[in-house]
C-alpha cells in the first residue's frame, strides 16, 4: 500500500530544500536543489518540471496528497500569490504561483511565508500551545517574523503583517531592500555582518566575526538592533512565548548572554518583561521542510 505524503519545499535564496512529509511529520526523500540554477530561465517552469520528476520518481512508493511550499517573500492573504520575492531572480510580482503549479500537477498547492513554515514546526518541535500568542522571529540575512494568535498565523489586510525587519530606527538613512530608508533591517540582519567584514573586519570570514569580534562596538551596536527588533514586538503583543532562531544565533560565539540581556533592558517593566518567555529553536536545516508539511496536512483536513 502507497504511503500518503506532501511535497514540501522551503524555497530559499540560495538552496532549494525539498522533501515527502507524511501525516506524521516524518521527512523522507530530502532533495537540495539550487535556487538559482532553477531561476536561469523560468523559475516556474523549472519549478514545475522538477516537481513532476520528483512525483514521477517517487509516486510508486507514495500517494503524493499536495505540495506546500515556503517563500522568502511577501504572500498575499489568500495565500495563492507570491507578492514580491526580491532574492528570487526573475520572478514577477503577484505572481499567482498555486494556480500555475495545481493546474500543471492536478494537485492541491498551498504557499505561505517560510517563516510561518519555521514557526510552524516550532510549535510542535517545543510542545507549545495553540490558543494564545507565539510570535517566532529568525536572524538570517534578513529579520524574519512570524505572528500566531489563537491557533492561526497573522496575515493583515494584504497578507505581509510581521515585517518587523522593516520598523524605522529614526536618525539613519541606509537603504533597505525593501526600497525604504531607516529600516532595521540593515542594521540588524546578516547583511551587516557581510559589511563589517568588507570594512571594518576585511581580514575576518564572515563566520568567525562573532567569535573573533563579538565585543567590538560595532558588533554589539548590530546586537543592540537585533534585542530592540525582539522587545518592539514584545512591548506591543505581550506574547505567551517568544522563539528565537535563524543563522545568526548559531554562528559560533553569537553573544547570547549579552543578546539577552539587551533584550531584557529595551522590554518594559515590570511587564511583560517578568513573564516574558525566550525560548530557542532547534538549528536544523529540515526544520522549514516539515513546518510546510505539518501546515499542508492542516490546509488538506480543512479542505475536507
Amino acid at each position: 500500500m502507497k504511503q500518503d505524503a506532501i511535497i514540501c519545499l522551503d524555497i530559499g535564496g540560495t538552496h532549494c530544500r525539498a522533501g515527502l512529509v507524511d501525516q506524521q511529520g516524518q521527512l523522507s526523500q530530502l532533495h537540495i536543489l539550487s535556487t538559482k540554477e532553477l531561476a536561469q530561465s523560468d523559475f516556474v517552469s523549472a519549478l514545475t518540471e522538477t516537481l513532476r520528476e520528483y512525483i514521477s520518481r517517487n509516486q510508486a512508493q507514495y500517494q503524493i496528497r499536495a505540495v506546500s511550499l515556503g517563500f522568502p517573500a511577501t504572500v498575499d492573504r489568500s495565500r495563492r500569490h507570491v507578492l514580491q520575492a526580491p532574492n528570487i531572480p526573475g520572478l514577477p510580482e503577484d505572481f499567482p504561483v498555486c494556480d500555475i503549479l495545481e493546474k500543471a500537477l492536478s494537485i492541491p498547492v498551498f504557499l505561505d511565508r517560510d517563516v510561518n513554515l519555521l514557526l510552524a514546526y516550532d510549535l510542535q518541535d517545543l510542545n507549545l500551545p495553540k490558543d494564545g500568542t507565539v510570535i517566532g522571529i529568525y536572524f538570517g540575512t534578513g529579520i524574519g517574523n512570524s505572528i500566531y494568535i489563537g491557533g492561526k498565523f497573522l496575515s493583515g489586510a494584504n497578507g505581509v503583517a510581521g515585517e518587523l525587519g522593516h520598523i524605522p530606527r529614526l536618525g539613519q538613512q541606509t537603504l533597505c531592500g525593501c526600497g525604504n530608508e531607516c529600516c532595521i533591517e540593515p542594521l540588524g540582519g546578516g547583511r551587516k555582518l557581510s559589511e563589517l567584514c568588507e570594512t571594518e573586519f576585511s581580514d575576518t570570514p564572515i563566520q568567525e566575526i562573532y567569535q573573533r569580534h563579538g565585543d567590538s562596538d560595532s558588533v554589539r551596536q548590530q546586537i543592540e538592533v537585533m534585542a530592540a527588533a525582539v522587545a518592539t514586538e514584545v512591548n506591543i503583543l505581550d506574547p505567551d512565548y517568544v522563539v528565537l532562531g535563524g543563522g545568526l544565533l548559531q554562528m559560533e560565539g553569537f553573544p547570547m548572554d549579552y543578546f539577552r540581556e539587551r533584550i531584557f533592558f529595551h522590554t518594559r517593566k515590570p511587564y511583560p518583561l517578568n513573564n516574558l518567555k525566550l525560548l530557542l529553536a532547534r538549528p536544523n536545516q529540515e526544520n522549514g521542510i516539515i513546518g510546510a508539511g505539518l501546515r499542508g496536512w492542516e490546509q488538506l483536513e480543512a479542505q475536507s
